[in-house]
């Protein structure tokens, strides 16, 4: 790290915004970004100095790091996803709640010629484009109206343009990015944080995100998701229009706000709205009968938003990934064996989901087997539950799950706290799934009498036998659950005996 960013990347800064279990992470955080900060390019290494020199002098970290993020695509989306994370202090998730619908810094006259190059002249096509009205990472949004008699076709509505020479930036920070990685894998032990292979984590961030630019991919994904939201009508995706090129992308314009500034006061409404949320995004892909469902992939509260007619509008779809039908049924697997205090078959169902064979299959073991005691002491085996277990498997037992599955994981980290912001409750994501789960099973129960008992056809992706099985070990898990508690009031009740033996002592 060169010495220009040492006022900026304060070690104790660091721990003071980050969460107390987390706060060991300050001085590979502070180090990986100065690494980062230092590769880029002259001339935007100056650019970024420049616009903290016009901070005040009183200027908060907080607000540093948010001004910080514009300056780069990379922390511009890490910005996104830490926006609505509890854990941070409410001063930071406000300064980078505003990375998810910033004014375009970006001049008119060169998002108008950037359009001109990708579809010729507009007056020729009956376009009049508008004043740009946001900026995101790696994009403008331009509204625009079209003359009809000139030809046109399409209906009014928004482009979405590439900013000029993003795809370079990208790829060249992504790079930087696997850089951090490379020194993280190197000095694990003397910076004292898990032996991930960062690496190789940083390298799949680099091809996904690199998806962001191509806008071919998200038009292909504009008219996925308004077929798998066809039969949803409080769901509305914008339609595609023409005048698409793989620079420009031109989309109905949806006429509404960022659904955490939703203007609701009834508490009813505001669940209503919160459960919406993440029936479209996180219920919706785990019960589709299809056997790769799309889900979105970066659901930041920018990108969803409540519209004029109260519906859920969801945009941007140029990040999405697919769960398959082998892991959603695994996942079933796992928690219905959570349910049964069975830690053997949910160390099994996890290295199930490894992309390879677990590095260290005791630890894993350990792992479910901790999880599970909780289970027993009265938590349920539901998102919250499974995402908490597999993060402490990835750290502790080297777990490695595909990529897909850390693209879900990254996009129910951005919604935990987006629901929570919309129906100011906890555990909503939870809850929702609970009653999705039971109703699809409701429905599903009439037509089980017509299928074969091993068929996992279902929204739940539980067979007949997975039932009868279970029906069969509840006892023996009941019984387990009641000499657990028992051991647990013991244990209780010898620490507390100690306790006052030493006080008398």
């Amino acid at each position: 790290m060169t010495p220009r960013w040492e006022f900026l990347l304060d070690e104790a800064a660091f721990q003071s915004i980050l969460p107390p279990q987390h706060a060991h992470f300050a001085r590979p955080i502070r180090e990986g970004l100065g690494l980062f900060l230092s590769g880029l390019p002259e001339p935007q290494q100056r650019s970024i100095l420049r616009g903290q020199a016009k901070l005040p002098a009183s200027a908060s970290f907080s607000q540093r790091l948010g001004i910080l993020a514009r300056s780069s695509p990379v922390l511009h989306k890490v910005g996104q996803i830490l926006a609505r994370d509890k854990r941070l202090p409410l001063e930071l998730r406000g300064y980078l709640s505003e990375l998810e619908s910033l004014a375009p810094s970006v001049s008119q006259q060169e998002v108008e010629r950037a359009v001109v190059d990708e579809l010729g002249p507009t007056d020729r096509l009956g376009i009049t484009l508008g004043p740009a009205i946001a900026e995101a990472s790696v994009a403008v949004v331009v509204p625009f109206d079209c003359d009809r008699t000139v030809g046109a076709t399409a209906a009014s509505g928004v482009m979405k343009v590439l900013k000029p020479g993003i795809e370079e930036q990208l790829d060249r920070e992504l790079s930087l990015l696997v850089q951090v990685g490379e020194q993280l894998d190197r000095r694990c032990d003397e910076l004292q944080i898990p032996q991930l292979d960062y690496r190789d984590a940083f390298t799949q961030a680099h091809v996904r995100l690199l998806d962001e630019v191509q806008l071919e991919n998200e038009q292909r994904h504009l008219v996925q998701a308004k077929a798998f939201f066809a039969d949803e009508p409080r769901v509305q995706i914008p339609t595609l229009l023409e005048h698409c090129t793989k620079r420009v992308t031109s989309m109905e314009r949806l006429s509404g706000g960022k659904v955490t500034e939703h203007g609701l006061f009834a508490k009813r409404e505001k669940r209503q709205l919160a459960t919406l949320v993440g029936e479209a995004l996180i219920a919706g892909p785990i019960f589709s009968k299809s056997d790769h469902p799309i889900f979105h992939g970066d659901p930041h509260a920018g990108n969803l938003f409540l519209t004029d007619e109260g519906r859920l509008g969801i945009l941007d779809w140029s990040l999405v990934g697919r769960l398959g039908a082998d892991v959603r049924r695994t996942v079933v697997q796992l928690c219905l064996s959570a349910i049964l205090l069975d830690a053997r078959a949910v160390a099994a169902r996890m290295a199930e989901l490894a992309v390879q064979p677990p590095a260290d299959p005791s630890a894993l073991k350990a792992v479910a087997e901790k999880w599970v005691c909780s289970v027993r002491r009265g938590q349920f085996p539901g998102l919250s539950w499974m995402v908490a277990m597999l993060d402490e498997a990835v750290q502790h037992a080297k777990l490695r799950v595909s990529d897909e599955l850390m693209l879900f994981r990254k996009s129910l980290l951005a919604l935990e706290g987006v629901v929570t912001d919309v129906g100011e409750r906890t555990g909503i994501l939870d809850r929702t799934l609970n009653t999705e789960f039971l109703r699809h099973f409701a429905i599903e129960l009439p037509q089980r009498w017509l299928h074969p008992p091993f068929s996992r056809s279902f929204a739940t992706r539980l067979s007949n036998f997975d039932i009868t099985q279970a029906m069969f070990a509840a006892p023996a898990a009941f019984t387990s659950f009641l000499s657990g508690h028992a051991l647990d009031a013991i244990e209780s009740c010898q620490g507390r005996s100690s306790n006052n033996f030493n006080v008398s002592l």
